[in-house]
């Protein structure tokens, strides 16, 4: 009964998937972290050959994900080898768009400071898709200054 019982997902040094497996997580809304970049903390994201991690059966899963009511997702991370070219897939352009808009509907700010953050959803997943001012381990948000200022520690 995964969508009801993993709150964390990371697929370090799975680099042999496709993603088919991760359908038990369709419409989950317990899931908090979902890290798709394949490689442990401080390791180099790109990977040779690219993993065959695939698109086509992850995105329409992370979309059930986002859209269920209830959404707990509070961080994800996407392979390398997608960040660089998320222009070219709608679909991934999608999620990040839709993964946004919770972040922005959900409102939120600083741990450290309490300054809200901006509602044109910068703070969330970047247009690479690599997601901002989250810490890894607590999955609080921080604010730019508080992130330079806070050295990558749990509050």
């Amino acid at each position: 009964d995964a969508a009801n019982r993993v709150k964390k997902l990371k697929l370090t040094n799975c680099l042999h998937i496709t993603g088919a497996g991760l359908e038990p997580l369709r419409g989950s809304t317990i899931i908090e972290q979902f890290d798709l970049s394949l490689v442990g903390d401080h390791q180099c994201p790109q990977l040779s050959p690219h993993p065959p991690i695939a698109r086509e059966f992850v995105l329409p899963i992370l979309d059930s994900i986002i859209e269920a009511e209830g959404c707990s997702l509070r961080h994800l991370q996407f392979p390398s080898a997608w960040r660089g070219s998320w222009r070219s897939d709608r679909g991934f352009e999608q999620i990040l768009r839709h993964y946004n808009e919770l972040l922005v509907n959900r409102g939120g700010s600083c741990v450290k400071c309490n300054v809200s953050f901006p509602e044109d959803g910068s703070w969330g997943c970047s247009s690479y898709g690599s997601q901002k001012y989250t810490c890894y381990e607590c999955l609080k948000y921080y604010c730019e200054v508080c992130t330079d200022d806070d050295k990558g520690g749990c509050a």
